[in-house]
């Protein structure tokens, strides 16, 4: 095993890492956890070890410790079927699990060479979650840019991703990075958010753009000073933005692209969704991208070093990463469209649920919106949506003027044939729509 300097703990001290939850941890009891954990794997020489928690003090001396250890890391979600979980240690040799109470699993010698990857694991939206091989540079290398932006350094960072998945532990290190402080929830609900970014007065915000829309619904003006407001984990539409920026009116805003797959790849922050057509001639943030046939594809030294469970791909051999991501270029802007696996098929046309949901959100009235696919005899699917209005909205009038716009602007096939308002819209523990 080749040992790394890890997480940069050298220097501990009293200040706060992790306020709310459990209790408050320093960054001397972090540091402290961490060199107890880093005694454990030497001694059972572990090559590779899992965590399994939503405490990100677990998750942080995990990433730390393993790391100066060159031992292998799997992050594992905790709403995984304890069965996937146990056949993950079997298949892969896993020595240690890494949580409440660290558990040494195998004390016979080691199956694998460890190579000090970090497995991160899909969100499992389509089924059984992927595992994907990075590194700790490839997590890092974004991060340290965020860190020399001023209204990112010594915040109070509000954890609304779950904390296991790619963009939950890119704000844990975003957090410890900037010497700031993350926030953690005790429920996670748009009342529970709320409440812990006002009793901790949070300055920065990351999340999804459904997250941000229930939270829009939950604040109140003027409540929070936010200084950075970041998007991420889904496309986000002009409407969202705009409704960010007008309930924030001081808070730098940025969307960027990022996935389990590829890394954080770039980050946007003219307040345009999309991102401008000119970064598909030229490189931007050291990543090259291209549109083929319809897809993203990405050049970026941060992307995954391939999947550990999969025999397909999307790493190309000239270092290309194949995203399921459509887009479309529409002037000087390129716009992400939907996804390939969540395409409903009407009649053997395709409707992208996220260019509907881009149109309702654009309405007056709609806070939020999901479409998805309802079967049919005839035509296989039909379009349904679900959506939020605005309080004070007459349900009837809403309804009635939103189909119409419906009718009049989208194709035919488009158009929600099952048509439904609601008071909410579940959200998985992703932070996306379930």
């Amino acid at each position: 095993m080749t040992a790394a300097s890890g997480l940069g703990l050298e220097d501990p001290d009293d200040a706060p890492i992790v306020e709310g939850g459990s209790a408050e941890i320093s960054r001397g009891d972090l540091k402290r956890q961490s060199d107890l954990l880093l005694a454990k794997l030497k001694a059972h020489a572990v090559q590779r070890a899992v965590v399994c928690s939503d405490n990100p003090i677990d998750i942080l001396r995990a990433i730390d410790a393993s790391s100066r250890a060159g031992s292998d890391l799997f992050i594992a979600h905790t709403n995984i079927p304890a069965e996937y979980l146990e056949e993950t240690i079997e298949q892969f040799g896993i020595q240690l699990r890494i949580g409440n109470h660290d558990e040494v699993l195998s004390a016979g010698p080691a199956r694998h060479v460890a190579s000090s990857r970090i497995y991160m694991m899909t969100s499992g939206t389509t089924g059984r979650p992927k595992i994907a091989a990075h590194n700790l540079e490839s997590l890092l290398s974004r991060i340290r840019a965020v860190t020399l932006v001023p209204a990112n350094r010594e915040g109070k960072w509000l954890l609304t991703y779950q904390p296991t998945g790619f963009a939950g532990v890119q704000v844990i290190l975003t957090a410890l990075l900037t010497r700031g402080v993350l926030v953690v929830p005790e429920q996670r609900t748009p009342a529970g958010f709320y409440k812990a970014a006002l009793q901790s007065q949070v300055t920065q915000i990351s999340g999804t753009p459904t997250f941000w829309r229930s939270f829009l619904m939950a604040s109140q003006p003027g409540a929070l000073d936010l200084r950075q407001i970041t998007l991420g984990g889904e496309a986000v539409d002009q409407a969202t933005l705009d409704r960010i920026k007008a309930t924030f009116p001081k808070a730098r805003i940025t969307h960027i692209y990022a996935s389990t797959e590829a890394g954080v790849v770039f980050a946007v922050h003219d307040g345009i969704e999309g991102f401008p057509k000119a970064w598909l001639d030229q490189p931007i943030q050291a990543v090259q991208l291209r549109v083929m046939d319809g897809f993203l594809h990405i050049k970026t030294p941060n992307a995954m070093r391939g999947y550990l469970t999969e025999a397909l791909q999307p790493l190309q051999e000239d270092g290309w990463l194949a995203t399921a991501d459509r887009c479309e270029v529409l002037g000087e802007r390129v716009r992400i469209v939907g996804r390939q696996d969540s395409t409903i098929n009407v009649g053997g046309s395709k409707v992208y649920p996220l260019a509907v949901e881009t149109f309702l959100l654009s309405l007056a009235g709609v806070v939020e919106a999901r479409v998805f696919g309802t079967p049919n005899p005839i035509t296989g699917s039909l379009v349904a949506a679900e959506v939020v209005l605005e309080q004070g909205s007459q349900a009837d009038e809403a309804r009635a003027r939103i189909l119409a716009a419906c009718r009049q602007q989208l194709a035919g096939y488009q158009v929600p044939r099952v048509f439904k308002i609601v008071d909410s819209i579940e959200v998985r523990a992703s932070g996306k729509k379930g």
